[in-house]
């Protein structure tokens, strides 16, 4: 391989390692809004038995 090929492909591994990082904190995301989701659904079924 010349040096433009082997630059490319270390280019190449750079971003695809970047977009499965992107992949897993979109994963992490998506399962703490879930999470956030739950505990506002909890807390506002715990705020109703106070409506007076």
């Amino acid at each position: 391989m010349n040096g433009g090929t082997r630059e490319v492909r270390a280019e190449t591994q750079t971003v695809s390692a970047a977009t499965e990082e992107q992949a897993a904190s979109a994963e992490e995301i998506a399962a703490s809004s879930q999470t956030l989701s739950r505990m506002a659904d909890e807390l506002q079924a715990a705020v109703r038995q106070f409506v007076i």
